[in-house]
């Protein structure tokens, strides 16, 4: 229902889009979308042939109501009516197989509504929450009406994505503690439900969208999938599970002799970079890129922002002084040659795991615009140096700036500049 964007941005998909503009979600009153949607169950089922479950998502559901075949239409109605003819879809075609959904589009839904589409009856909910306070997102009044409706539910936490789009390592402490969270939910709320909890999904996200760019990858967060699946299968997490720990992410001789300190390592870099469970390498890569690309940053800023003589201003009018230009450009080359070299580094690091594009994706969203801004500034330090001769000062005015309401000129004539 929603996040459809791998098809509804296609083409041969557009037709199906509830907003034109939009491949967010599809439209649930065009018989079509049931087409697509029965293809992709076919797909899946095709290479999951021995699956008792199938999950078919209906989560987020930006737009909906907006067509014109829709918005005559009352939202819930559109939204159960829906998931009661996927979940058909699903028990028809394979009759062993229970449907299993997302169930943020159901918490604001009155238990009446859910009743009339017989939703108990035709799906399991995945409750998914991925921050700390899973109550804060599912209060108990909501466990209360699920437990009215489903025999039987689902949790939802995650080992890796979650916490920033743009993150290339996960916050073990955080998802850590969302998973030990979820086993409190479970205890407090799994007695209400006729069958109790089915069990919690870890999650692993590759990207929080079609659209969006790479979050954190699989080898960088093996150590948090490691630990979260101890925590959770064992019931909690505390220095008696060290030992498995070391063994599972192959420690060996390395394996840490006291139990790792989340505040203080949250990462996890200082405690396992010397194990070798695979991903290894770039689990390592990713501690060298952070500390490389906190250098990177604060050098750009104190280039372009905290001197006087290499900021956007002094290349503009390419007014600057060769000695101080020097002096701010020590340490550029050594930066960039780290950075540069981060590159080839991720290519060995991923080779026997990603293809080439995945690869390349990567770099290009965390190392190639360092790469690019520290390439600049080296070009705008060259320019500023070739200077020989520099004009009188003050400048005159830069004639942009009128479109933002600062006058340039006098009676719309050029300003003219004293000598001095």
């Amino acid at each position: 229902f929603g996040h459809v964007e791998l098809a509804l941005k296609l083409k041969d998909f557009k037709h199906l889009r509830e907003v034109p503009e939009s491949a967010q979600a599809l439209c649930p009153s065009n018989n079509a979308s049931f087409d697509l949607i029965q293809t992709m169950i076919d797909q899946v089922m095709e290479l999951h042939p021995n699956s008792n479950y199938l999950h078919i998502g209906c989560d987020e559901v930006f737009q909906m109501g907006e067509c014109s075949r829709c918005k005559t239409q009352p939202r819930d109605s559109l939204f159960l009516g829906h998931v009661a003819r996927v979940a058909g879809i699903v028990k028809t075609r394979y009759p062993k197989v229970t449907p299993i959904i997302w169930d943020d589009m159901l918490r604001h839904l009155p238990p009446s509504s859910l009743e009339q589409y017989r939703i108990g009856e035709l799906v399991e909910p995945m409750v998914w929450v991925y921050a700390e306070d899973v109550y804060r997102f599912v209060p108990l009044p909501i466990w209360e009406k699920y437990a009215a409706i489903f025999p039987t539910v689902w949790a939802a936490s995650a080992f890796k994505g979650a916490f920033g789009e743009t993150l290339y390592i996960p916050n073990v402490k955080r998802h850590l503690d969302n998973n030990l969270r979820w086993l409190e939910v479970m205890a407090n709320e799994g007695p209400k439900f006729k069958l109790g909890f089915q069990g919690v999904v870890i999650t692993g996200w590759q990207r929080y969208d079609h659209f969006s760019v790479l979050c954190e990858l699989l080898p960088a967060s093996i150590p948090s999938l490691a630990i979260t699946l101890l925590a959770t299968s064992n019931g909690y997490m505390n220095a008696s599970l060290r030992t498995k720990i070391n063994t599972h992410l192959n420690c060996g001789i390395f394996a840490p002799t006291t139990y790792f300190n989340l505040n203080n390592d949250p990462f996890l870099w200082d405690t396992y970079s010397r194990c070798t469970f695979p991903g290894h390498a770039f689990f390592k890569l990713t501690s060298r890129l952070n500390s490389a690309q906190k250098e990177a940053e604060e050098l750009i800023a104190m280039i372009r922002k905290q001197k006087g003589w290499m900021t956007r201003y002094n290349v503009r009018h390419n007014f600057s002084t060769p000695l101080r230009v020097d002096e701010l450009m020590q340490d550029q080359p050594r930066v960039y040659h780290t950075i540069a070299s981060l590159a080839r580094s991720t290519r060995d690091a991923l080779n026997d795991v990603f293809d080439i594009i995945t690869i390349s994706e990567w770099v290009e969203q965390n190392i190639y615009p360092l790469v690019l801004e520290l390439e600049e500034i080296q070009k705008d330090a060259n320019a500023l140096k070739a200077r020989k001769v520099w004009p009188r000062r003050p400048f005159p005015p830069l004639k942009d700036l009128t479109r933002l309401g600062v006058q340039t000129s006098d009676d719309d004539e050029d300003i003219q500049v004293p000598p001095g």
